[in-house]
């Protein structure tokens, strides 16, 4: 896989364990960083680019699965990875290109219908190898149940991940991640369940880091991961959470919003629909009010790029 959208590339040939936890090294992440000059952004603003991880294993969703790799490794009993997400999810297609680079199998249940035409994502999940299991919402409504989810575990012998790999084993893969954050006065990202910047949280309050970690959140849900982080994050960081910038709901795409997108991509620089173009949207807000006021020293920024470039296909004026 690329960063390309028109079209996924064959994941190649079989990868050690070892070469996968590579990839969320501090060396191969520092190599990762951009200034966003490059692409004619502000120039206190850097990218971590996990978009291009890796040609084949991309994004924010890649390091939550490092964290569930090391569970199934320890695992006497697990022969194969599941988990659960909708036609076009991001963690279902990294998982599902996890699983053919690494020889390991995947199973995955869907939020859908068999007799359905496949998405463009789940075409590839299928063309890797993983095996897809159809649910319907009754059925789908259970995927949070440890009842449900042991049945699975038991009948496909698998160690079976949480929706969008949220979770503490998700949490300890994205805290990675914070190995290039210090430095910086705020760290930018989108977020869903929230897990990589609890994440990655967890590991700048063990650094000291006196800068600010600024959530872009991408679901409309009445404040409810706000009220969460009340709790779960550590007392000692200072964060901020966006809760204005999703335009309506999760997956809304507005013409301003693909407006924006397209502005980007004649600069180089692709966003995803879904969460960093929403992320980019608001960053860029926040700094035309800077500049409004004459702010004089702004900000060093890092935004963390978390990829899902794949799920442009799912939005006609972006295929």
């Amino acid at each position: 896989m690329t960063a390309e959208t028109d079209g996924v590339s064959e994941p190649g040939r079989l990868m050690a364990l070892s070469s996968v936890y590579e990839l969320a090294s501090a060396e191969r992440l520092r190599a990762l960083i951009e200034p966003a000059s490059l692409y004619g952004g502000p120039q206190n603003l850097d990218l971590l680019r996990l978009d291009k991880v890796h040609a084949e294993l991309s994004g924010n969703k890649v390091f939550k699965l490092l964290g569930f790799l090391k569970e199934f490794e320890a695992s006497a009993d697990a022969r194969a990875l599941l988990s659960f997400g909708g036609p076009y999810s991001n963690h279902l297609h990294a998982l599902a290109a996890l699983g053919c680079l690494t020889g390991i199998p995947v199973i995955l249940v869907v939020r859908g219908y068999e007799h359905l035409p496949l998405t463009p994502t789940l075409q590839d999940c299928r063309r890797w190898g993983a095996e897809i299991v159809f649910a319907d919402k009754k059925t789908y409504a259970q995927r949070y149940d440890p009842d449900w989810q042991g049945r699975l575990a038991c009948q496909y012998q698998a160690l079976t991940i949480p929706e969008g790999g949220q979770g503490i084993a998700g949490e300890r893969g994205c805290a990675a991640i914070a190995s290039v954050c210090s430095g910086y006065d705020q760290i930018w990202l989108a977020t869903g369940t929230g897990t990589t910047a609890l994440g990655i949280a967890r590991v700048l309050s063990e650094q000291a880091f006196t800068g600010e970690l600024v959530g872009v959140h991408a679901l409309a849900d009445q404040g409810a991961l706000a009220r969460s982080w009340q709790t779960a994050m550590p007392e000692t960081i200072r964060w901020r959470l966006i809760d204005d910038a999703h335009g309506g709901g999760f997956a809304r795409v507005s013409a301003d919003l693909l407006a924006l997108i397209a502005g980007w991509d004649q600069r180089g620089l692709a966003l995803d629909p879904v969460y960093t173009a929403k992320l980019m949207w608001a960053l860029q807000r926040e700094t035309a009010e800077e500049e409004a006021e004459e702010t004089a020293m702004q900000p060093r920024r890092l935004m963390v790029h978390s990829g899902g470039l794949q799920g442009r296909r799912g939005v006609k004026a972006l295929a």
